[in-house]
């Protein structure tokens, strides 16, 4: 049998150090056959000269074709375009009587040197048939997967001639139906190379007992010796002998592989009978499922991804390898960190990038039956369970040694059923270590995690907050970047990074496929229906974060800073920086800033940044800035490097960010300690003292000089009095529980400098008994401003429609005395009833801050409040300002208007309900209304004598 089984890639060399460069092209035992082949382009394989087959090829009429490349992008037949509906009779017995057939024909030089000689295909669309010096050699099929023949006794000394026959259609296109210009012909590498005794080999990484080692599984001929010598860096670190079956071969000092650190160690096989040297890279990673999490080396996975169809406006499918390099390096320094190879195994070449540059790859079998939607998918039928099958396992076997792929792919698109069933079972049995992802399989009878397409980020919420365990969510396709789009992309990015159940997700897609046109107005880009298709699906295929010729869209620079490996925090001249890198500890940053007011730059620097952790926090950085703030004045702050990073330059941006800037504080210099305790955390900054609780994340107490303002919790509370107009929703809002709140804390990081702590705080809010509630990231900076509090909410769950506010309660240690603000006044005001109520400067005692209602309710807010000033009865004011405007009111500490307490309640709401006619005519408009989205604000707090 001359069609080899299915294995792993590989290339003989006769030199170590040419062995070390891992470039195929350096091999001298490797004959390309690319290059300008003999072509005859036909209607129909019945079309055939007899002469063909008989290897009388001088008899035939021939033209040419370079290969690799497509038939029809080299003027043999026309391309064609659909997204679903196939082109042709959905009928898989019997191919349609046009089918294009292309007849390639060439004379070769080559001597065989070592024992064995295989003919290697990498990629010819749909079918083919080959001969070698006249004899037939087989027949293969598959588009994108590998074929390998034994040509030893065919090949001589000397010339040789190769024919093949290819055609479009075949039974099997009802299966590579993957949204893509159908194109065929021989599209990738065919090579003729020379082996030894060395018959296949596979590199399992494992991680056992603190110690990494490899198991490296050779198949040989019987009279091969084989030892194996592990290379880093071009130093040998490890060897061993290789018999047939597995060898362990542990790594001292290992240098572990991930997206972020993609470390490489090279196997070399040293064939010495043969004189022949056979290396294999591979990275030191371990794919697993930890508490219901996706994890790389122990640490859970964050899917940055973009789907990417193989494609060059030019030459189709058809890619260099200096074409892949190029795209997938703009890739990585996108800040992309994972490639889901839609909808098939992808070019060789594509995945050795992917090992050197750090990319995490989903590899996806070459199945996609979605245009047999019309009649009866083929998953459960048991004709085509072999096919499936095969697929799975020929993926499996050529890149099983790449550490980039962390997860198979059964395909695409194609229901689900008993051979998908069997195709993730023939996996399992071939690889352990690494996880199956298919989309159609949404109970996860086979997949290791719950795969959707384009789902509503609620949608994503509601499942992420089931409290059951639950294998994790990704989303192999969202975002979807066809034209002007995707929008929401931050949306998404915040619900992946607030549910661990969230994994991320791959955006559809990374480029248009454009095919290029020449025209008399220059070069243009052309979709489904240019060449006159009768099936088409248009311009479906312009869908791509970056244009044809990779000038990338706004929608790449939008996701690009979504998706960013760092986060900033800031307060007045004062600057965290996070980094949100998972592996890697972070070296040779800067900080570069700078400040405009109107436009204008009016400040400037940099500040070195220290290395960061994974996950870490950047000490305080603090910025010489002027004291000039306001509405204008805005803070520019990016990461840079200072050195060549991977795929960065020197100079290279990684993170931006644009704030406004709120003016220097007008505080005297002291100094800020922390002091914690298992249940709280103390900050005292000179007079000021602030007070976390580590339970609930809440600040429980705000002192000066020891006089306490608090007399219970700072909380987020969503609850007011109900108005008279509230009777028809009062109801509602008690089904939903929301004046019962329990607030706890999901985590808490601290880092300061010698004046200034930040403090940031990750919580839940939720009420009993009902599954809906309130996930907030909080940062608390505690400097000369005050205390500064961002607060950042996300409603997720069986969540309300509405609430009546939302906001902080402050409960008072005594009562109000006197209100001092700028903002809406004199009286109350809500969002559809302000107009009476004009901007400006006011003060009123306390007896007459709210509207003495007959029956009691909701009264006294006002809106629009850029600061205030609350003087007590006893103990300091409290002073408020916000970086935006905020809602201000007053009421009794029991939550009543203000009468006879004797203590009050401070509110502090980022937005509060309208009012509306609701007892006996409508609700408020839509507009007005406080719908439970996310919302963000800010404000600092001071307290003054």
């Amino acid at each position: 049998m001359r069609k080899l089984p299915p294995r792993t890639r590989f290339f003989a060399y006769d030199e170590l150090a040419t062995a070390l460069t891992y470039k195929e092209g350096a091999s001298p035992f490797v004959h390309s056959l690319n290059g300008t082949w003999q072509f005859c382009y036909l209607q129909s394989p019945r079309e055939v000269p007899a002469a063909f087959r008989a290897g009388d090829y001088d008899a035939i009429d021939w033209q040419t074709i370079k290969v690799p490349g497509h038939m029809e992008l080299q003027g043999y037949g026309k391309p064609n375009y659909t997204n679903i509906s196939l082109p042709i009779p959905v009928d898989p017995a019997a191919a349609p009587a046009n089918n294009p057939t292309g007849l390639y024909y060439r004379r070769f030089s080559c001597t065989p040197q070592l024992a064995r000689q295989v003919l290697r295909f990498d990629g010819v669309d749909s079918t083919f048939t080959v001969w070698l010096n006249g004899q037939l050699v087989g027949d293969g099929h598959g588009s994108r997967l590998m074929t390998e023949f034994d040509v030893t006794d065919l090949l001589k000394p000397g010339e040789n001639t190769i024919a093949v026959q290819v055609e479009k259609w075949s039974e099997y296109s009802f299966l590579e139906d993957q949204d893509q210009w159908w194109l065929s012909g021989i599209f990738r590498d065919v090579t003729i190379i020379d082996e030894g005794g060395l018959n296949d080999l596979q590199i399992t990484p494992q991680y056992q007992e603190g110690q990494w080692q490899i198991a490296v599984a050779v198949q040989a001929e019987a009279n091969a010796h084989l030892r194996g010598k592990v290379y880093f860096a071009g130093q040998p670190v490890a060897e061993a002998a290789l018999p047939t079956g597995t060898t362990t071969i542990p790594i001292s000092a290992p240098r572990e592989w991930t997206d972020e650190t993609p470390n490489l160690y090279t196997l070399v096989v040293a064939d010495d009978a043969a004189g022949a040297l056979v290396p294999m890279r591979f990275g030191l990673r371990q794919v697993e499922m930890i508490d219901d999490q996706i994890c790389l080396n122990g640490e859970p996975v964050l899917f940055n991804g973009v789907n990417r169809h193989e494609f060059n406006p030019e030459t189709g499918r058809a890619l260099t390898q200096e074409y892949i390099l190029s795209e997938v390096t703009q890739i990585k320094r996108a800040g992309i960190n994972a490639i889901r190879t839609s909808h098939y195994p992808n070019t060789p070449y594509f995945y050795d990038v992917c090992d050197e540059l750090g990319l995490l790859v989903i590899d996806e079998c070459d199945l996609e039956t979605h245009g047999m939607y019309v009649t009866e998918m083929p998953t459960d039928d048991p004709y085509w369970q072999g096919e499936f099958v095969s697929r799975a396992e020929r993926m499996v076997h050529r890149d099983f040694n790449h550490p980039c792929i962390v997860i198979w792919s059964l395909g695409n698109e194609s229901d689900f059923g008993e051979n998908h069933v069997a195709e993730a079972a023939a996996i399992r049995k071939l690889d352990v270590s690494r996880l199956i992802h298919y989309e159609g399989d949404r109970k996860t009878e086979v997949a290791d995690m719950y795969s959707t397409m384009y789902t509503p980020v609620e949608d994503i919420e509601k499942r992420a907050v089931k409290l059951t365990h639950q294998k994790p969510h990704i989303l192999c396709e969202y975002g979807h970047a066809m034209g002007n789009g995707a929008g929401s992309l931050q949306d998404y990015q915040d619900v992946f990074r607030l549910y661990k159940s969230v994994q991320g997700g791959f955006i559809w897609e990374w480029k248009d496929h454009g095919l290029k046109q020449a025209t008399p107005a220059g070069p243009q880009y052309v979709w489904g229906g240019a060449f006159g298709e009768p099936v088409n699906d248009g311009t479906f295929c312009i869908d791509g974060l970056v244009r044809p010729d990779r000038v990338p869209s706004p929608g790449l620079l939008e996701y690009e800073h979504v998706i960013q490996p760092f986060q900033f925090f800031v307060a007045q001249n004062h600057v965290v920086v996070k980094s949100l890198y998972h592996y890697q500890t972070t070296r040779d940053l800067v900080l570069r800033w700078q400040l405009e007011v109107t436009g204008e730059k009016v400040a400037g620097g940099q500040i070195a940044l220290p290395a960061l952790a994974p996950g870490a926090l950047s000490p305080v950085l603090s910025l010489e800035l002027p004291e000039a703030g306001g509405v204008d004045a805005m803070l520019n702050l990016a990461i840079e490097t200072t050195t060549v990073q991977g795929v960065f330059e020197t100079g290279a941006q990684l993170a931006s960010q644009q704030v406004a800037y709120q003016g220097l504080p007008a505080q005297p210099d002291a100094a800020a300690t922390v002091s914690q305790t298992p249940a709280a955390v103390t900050i005292t900054r000179g007079p000021l003292t602030v007070t976390v609780d580590r339970g609930t994340g809440n600040i429980t107490q705000l002192s000066q000089d020891d006089q306490k303002v608090l007399a219970g919790d700072m909380a987020l509370t969503l609850d007011r009095l109900p108005i008279s107009n509230d009777m028809n929703v009062v109801a509602e809002r008690q089904k939903e529980r929301i004046a019962t709140l329990f607030a706890r804390c999901e985590s808490i990081q601290m880092t300061q400098n010698d004046d200034t702590v930040m403090v940031a705080i990750r919580q839940r809010i939720a009420p009993p008994a009902i599954n809906w509630g309130i996930e907030l990231a909080v940062t608390l900076w505690v400097g000369a401003a005050g205390v500064t509090i961002r607060t950042r909410g996300w409603f997720d769950g069986e969540k309300p429609t509405e609430v009546p506010r939302i906001g902080y309660q402050l409960p008072l240690t005594t009562t109000v005395r006197t209100v001092d603000w700028f903002g809406r006044g004199l009286g109350e005001s809500y969002p559809d009833s302000l107009d009476a109520a004009p901007l400006g400067h006011y003060q009123l005692n306390r007896d007459q801050w709210g509207f003495p209602y007959v029956v009691p309710q909701e009264a006294g807010n006002r809106m629009g409040v850029r600061w205030a000033t609350i003087t007590t009865a006893t103990g300091p004011s409290l002073h408020v300002a916000g970086l935006t405007p905020f809602n201000l009111n007053v009421v009794g500490g029991d939550g009543q208007p203000l009468g006879n307490q004797s203590s009050d309640q401070v509110r502090l709401d980022a937005r509060v309900q309208a009012l509306g006619s609701n007892s006996c005519g409508p609700l408020p408009l839509p507009r007005y209304r406080l719908y439970t989205d996310p919302f963000d604000f800010t404000v600092t707090l001071n307290l003054q004598y």
